[in-house]
C-alpha cells in the first residue's frame, strides 16, 4: 500500500471515528477471498454503512511530458482532462468493491476521496455525477454528460454518499448525498447529524 493511500484511509478513519462512529477494516482473510471496500462502519453495534477510500494525487503528466525533451523545448499538448475520468473511474472501481460484500445494498455505501490534486475539487465530482455545470449566474449546462451518462451512469445510483478531503486542508469533510435511496439518505444524515430538510440541494 502506497503512503498516500495509507494516510487517506488513517485521515478518513479519524474522521469518522470523530463523528462517534466505529471502523473496522476487513481480515487480511476476507480481502484474499474477495474484493472488498476498505472498511465496516458502525454506529455503536449495527452496522451502518460499508465506507472505500481513494486517494488522488496531483497531475504528473505535464512533468512527464517535459522529462522527454531536450531543456527549453515545448512540450505537452491536447488531452481530455484527467479529473473528471479519475473521478469516474473511483466511483466504478469502489462500485465493483461495494457490490462484492454488499450486493443487495442491504447498507449504504460511501465513498470518500482524498484529494491531492490542488487543480480538482469539490464541484469536479458533483459534474462527474450529474453531468452539470452549475453557473453563479444560476444556469445549469449539461456539459458533462459523457462522464455521468458514460460508464458510471446506473453504477452511481449505488453509492448514497460521496465524502470529499482535500490532504493541504483540515477540518469536515465536504458532502455529497445523491438521495438514490430514501432509507439510506435518512440513515446517512442520521449518523453524520444532517438534518435533510434544510440541506441544499442542487437545480435542475
Amino acid at each position: 500500500m502506497s503512503k498516500a493511500k495509507l494516510d487517506g484511509e488513517n485521515r478518513v478513519e479519524a474522521y469518522l471515528s470523530g463523528a462517534g462512529l466505529r471502523v473496522e477494516r476487513f481480515s487480511k482473510v476476507e480481502m484474499e477471498q474477495r474484493r472488498t471496500p476498505d472498511f465496516r462502519v458502525f454506529s455503536g453495534r449495527e452496522l451502518a454503512f460499508y465506507c472505500e477510500v481513494k486517494t488522488a494525487q496531483e497531475d504528473e503528466w505535464l512533468d512527464q511530458q517535459l522529462a522527454k525533451v531536450p531543456p527549453g523545448t515545448i512540450a505537452g499538448g491536447a488531452r481530455n482532462d484527467s479529473t473528471y475520468n479519475r473521478v469516474s473511474g473511483y466511483v466504478h472501481s469502489a462500485v465493483g468493491q461495494f457490490d462484492a460484500v454488499n450486493p443487495a445494498m442491504t447498507s449504504p455505501n460511501v465513498l470518500a476521496i482524498v484529494n491531492g490534486d490542488t487543480a480538482a475539487g469539490f464541484t469536479d465530482l458533483i459534474q462527474v455525477l450529474t453531468g452539470n455545470a452549475y453557473c453563479e449566474s444560476g444556469k445549469v449546462i449539461p456539459m458533462f454528460r459523457e462522464f455521468s451518462e458514460g460508464r458510471i451512469r446506473e453504477e452511481k445510483l449505488r453509492v448514497h454518499l460521496y465524502l470529499w478531503f482535500n490532504d493541504w486542508k483540515t477540518g469536515d469533510a465536504q458532502k455529497f448525498f445523491p438521495e438514490v435511496d430514501a432509507v439510506h439518505h435518512a440513515a446517512l444524515c442520521r449518523y453524520f447529524n444532517v438534518d435533510s430538510a434544510a440541506m441544499m440541494r442542487l437545480p435542475g
